[in-house]
């Protein structure tokens, strides 16, 4: 498996981590050509091989599918980290580790010899990933946690459901994976910390601090005087599924009259409910059932393709058939087929980036200590290095200590707008960058506020005031392009 190319063919990985957040931060690691050492518990391995849904309807720690889609490309040895000789095995594993993640306890692996202080002695360029539902510091740092857990406590359940009913939590176990999304994120970050200034250091991921942040639309909407509310669904049901019209926000003034037309209804084109996107978000009811009338006897796509030919943001609900079979997937080759040795083909998603035609790699998952003779006994068993106690990297001392920000000197051009694009630049201006945001005077981002005080407007400002400059007044403007 070393040698196998990409991005991070150079880089070892130690992946003591369970679950899926964890495991999941090493998946993308792997992906991108780092040698991942996956260290399980000896006969049950790691809690995800007993998870459902199992492949070729076999229940054991060979074919979950969850395992499996988790730790693609990585290898895999068993260890008993209580028992002081295997764990000695993981430290001297960790000698040769460039980022080692875990999702222990915390205190857990320090009572063992194992923390991130431990093993930065005899490593200092060691980058030590935790991820854990709390973080390592707080009042909570010993509380458990699950996806729900992260979702309610980190506010995300808190807009979700109907007004008058519990909130609801969002299906699947999505927020694992953007915690683990976030872990590699951190990972990158430090690693790039580590290239430009000598120095791994300890990253400390909390799944509670993630969605914190997931849910900051919600906050400062809060922090301006609106407080957040669940609404009822803006779906409407077509001949064979669901579709979001997507006609209450960001729709040219031009366009409802021609979606009118479509409908059958120019009437309606000039009814006061439905001339402004003002007028029909606060009556989406009403909205709803006159496109809903229209929608119920057309299939899903046919209506997405319809309306999006006219510049709305329309969506429809896909089901995982639909997803195989998309055009755009298909046209990207977004979905691979892997040949597994025990259960055949195995059709894997790709990764949520492009870099390269061939930056990314999969190989088959690892069978349970599949790599043991290779890594302990072959790596291992031979007599210990007289491992030195300082360590060079490049040519520089490795030094745990700087106040240098990790990005200081990259310089961004962020030509993007409303929220994803800005919400990256804001991370990396935080991270030290030099951010330009590079708008036009014909095209400024269409989430600043008018370019002149005028009627009411829907978007937030401090006190509910336009204020003589409303374009650089709007709270979610200025939010995401602080830096």
């Amino acid at each position: 498996m070393p040698g196998s190319g990409g991005v991070l063919s150079d880089i070892k990985v130690l992946d003591l981590s369970q679950g899926v957040s964890g495991p999941f931060c090493a998946k993308f690691l792997a992906g991108l050509g780092a040698e991942v050492i996956k260290v399980e518990p000896t006969g049950t391995g790691d809690s995800s091989r007993q998870s459902e849904p199992f492949l070729g309807g076999r229940s054991d720690v060979e074919s979950s599918a969850l395992f499996a889609y988790l730790n693609t490309s990585k290898m895999s040895v068993t260890l008993d980290l209580d028992s002081p000789e295997q764990a000695l095995s993981v430290k001297q594993l960790a000698q040769e580790t460039d980022i080692l993640v875990e999702s222990y306890a915390p205190g857990y692996l320090e009572s063992l010899g194992l923390g991130y202080d431990a093993l930065s002695e005899s490593n200092p360029g060691l980058i030590y990933v935790s991820v854990t539902p709390f973080g390592q510091t707080g009042p909570y740092r010993d509380y458990k946690g699950a996806d729900i857990v992260a979702q309610a406590i980190g506010a995300l359940m808190y807009t979700i459901g109907l007004p008058d009913r519990e909130p609801l939590k969002v299906g699947g176990e999505s927020v694992l994976y953007t915690i683990g999304i976030s872990a590699f994120s951190a990972a990158m970050l430090a690693l790039h910390v580590r290239d430009a200034e000598g120095f791994g250091q300890h990253v400390d991921i909390s799944a509670m601090d993630v969605m914190t942040v997931a849910q900051i639309h919600s906050s400062i909407n809060e922090q301006f005087g609106h407080t957040p509310v669940r609404r009822p669904t803006n779906l409407v049901r077509a001949k064979d599924g669901w579709v979001s019209p997507g006609l209450e926000s960001g729709v040219q003034q031009g366009t409802w009259p021609k979606v009118c037309e479509l409908m059958g209804v120019p009437e309606l084109a000039d009814d006061s409910r439905f001339t402004t996107q003002e007028a029909r978000r606060t009556n989406q009811q009403d909205l709803l059932k006159v496109v809903g009338d229209w929608a119920a006897t057309k299939p899903k796509e046919e209506i997405y393709h319809t309306l999006q030919a006219l510049r709305t943001i329309t969506g429809y609900v896909a089901t995982v058939e639909d997803l195989l079979v998309a055009r755009q997937l298909v046209d990207r080759q977004f979905f691979q087929t892997l040949p597994d040795p025990v259960h055949g083909d195995v059709v894997h998603p790709g990764a949520p980036f492009r870099m390269a035609d061939d930056a990314w790699r999969l190989l088959p998952p690892p069978r349970l200590g599949e790599h043991n003779e290779e890594i302990l006994n072959g790596r291992l068993g031979f007599p210990t290095r007289n491992w030195p106690k300082s360590l060079t990297l490049a040519g520089r001392s490795l030094s745990a200590t700087t106040n240098k920000p990790a990005l200081q000197g990259l310089r961004i051009l962020d030509l993007s707008q409303v929220a994803a694009g800005p919400y990256a630049t804001m991370f990396l201006g935080f991270m030290g960058a030099e951010v330009i945001k590079l708008e036009s005077r014909s095209r400024m981002d269409i989430n600043r506020g008018r370019a002149k005080p005028g009627p009411r407007d829907p978007r937030v400002y401090p006190d509910g005031e336009q204020g003589e400059r409303p374009y650089n007044r709007t709270a979610h403007h200025v939010h995401r392009n602080i830096n």
